[in-house]
């Protein structure tokens, strides 16, 4: 028997355990793995705590991310511009857009870790940590290859491109990545895109440094 703070830590690293074959580094989460073109990382989702029937009930997922080196190089070219230090690959997160959409419904649905309630002192119900600890390689295996997936810019890229709507966030990371695919028709239109997308809402504080490292990437990208 086991109360559910420590059940919890143990299946924290239990994921860990699980994601090493898949090369990701770490003691504790989030596991990241560094890859040529980008960065992906694996951790757990915040537990939130509920009651039902008397007894608490936490609950919790894993969670994805994925950085494309170049929003990465983005980030540390304008630190550099305005007096900030600069953010080691390692720890590189953002542009934040993409994550376990995608994935079926049964691997992003949330874990119960119940207590026991016939067991005194608040033990977590021994069925509960069974079926998490069952159900843990699928969803590792899933979620570590969509971050991997998604550390390719290309990747990240043709996914943003294709979701509806005109977030300003949606359109800066745009700019930045199709940048690496030199200048052209493209990328003056998505710049022309984010324009308009600020002129109609709420401006950006970035927008201005993501058109110029765009132009500067860019025309890097041709020589």
């Amino acid at each position: 028997m086991v109360r559910t703070d420590p059940a919890l830590r143990r299946l924290l690293r239990d994921t860990g355990k699980l994601l090493q074959p898949y090369g990701f580094d770490g003691t504790e989460a989030p596991w990241v793995r560094i890859e040529p073109d980008g960065v992906a990382s694996v951790g757990r989702t915040r537990v939130s705590r509920t009651w039902a029937d008397g007894q608490q009930v936490l609950k919790f997922g894993l969670h994805l991310d994925a950085t494309p080196r170049t929003w990465w190089e983005f980030g540390n070219w304008r630190n550099e511009q305005h007096g900030m230090p600069p953010i080691p690959l390692e720890k590189a997160s953002g542009p934040a857009l993409i994550d376990d959409h995608r994935l079926p419904e049964e691997l992003i649905r949330p874990w119960s870790l119940r207590v026991d309630p016939d067991q005194p002192g608040g033990h977590a119900l021994q069925s509960d940590i069974d079926t998490i600890r069952a159900e843990l390689p699928r969803r590792v295996h899933a979620y570590a290859r969509r971050a991997i997936a998604l550390a390719d810019p290309d990747r990240y890229l043709d996914e943003l491109l294709a979701q509806p709507g005109a977030r300003i966030g949606t359109r800066e990371a745009v700019v930045v990545l199709l940048a690496d695919r030199g200048p052209g028709a493209r990328l003056d239109e998505a710049i022309h895109r984010l324009r308009d997308c600020v002129a109609q809402r709420a401006s950006s504080p970035f927008t201005e440094d993501v058109i110029e490292f765009a132009r500067i990437r860019s025309a890097a990208a041709v020589v």
